[in-house]
């Protein structure tokens, strides 16, 4: 049986150190990848000195951290304005999902952005996930004027 899901039970708090298990246990049941490395880098940014990080959020109900989206500011890189912030990680512990709490994440994490000054919020996501591309287009997320490059390299 699914599980009932009021969104008042949630609670949407910035991140705190001691969230990174919790985070990569999503995330790993989520994509079926341990990325102990990326989270334990990217929480090192987050908390270090010089990090450019806009804001990062969890969802929690009760003690249970639910979800997460995290992303920075970018600095004019290759013409775009410094008003552009993006997303580059979102997840949702999969008894929530397509409850509502990745829009409310998202929600206040565009609202926090916009207070901050930005203009203009980006994400990138695989073609090999649609229904994460789905997902961003539902919260108004439009195909960008930009162009994505990647070239594979050889060891």
């Amino acid at each position: 049986m699914a599980k009932k899901l009021e969104l008042k039970n949630i609670v949407l708090r910035n991140l705190r150190r001691g969230d990174l298990d919790a985070i990569i246990e999503i995330d790993s049941i989520s994509t079926g990848f341990m990325r102990n490395s990326y989270f334990k880098r990217k929480f090192e940014r987050i908390f270090g000195e010089d990090h450019q990080l806009l804001i990062s959020l969890i969802a929690v109900e009760g003690e249970k951290v639910v979800g997460y989206i995290m992303g920075e500011a970018n600095t004019g890189e290759y013409g775009i304005p410094e008003s552009v912030a993006s997303v580059d990680t979102l997840g949702v512990d999969p008894e929530y999902k397509r409850l509502g709490v990745g829009a409310m994440m998202l929600e206040e994490y565009c609202a926090l952005a916009a207070k901050a000054g930005i203009e203009l919020m980006t994400t990138l996501v695989s073609e090999d996930y649609p229904d994460i591309v789905e997902f961003f287009k539902t919260q108004d997320f439009k195909q960008a004027n930009m162009v994505a490059l990647d070239r594979k390299l050889s060891p």
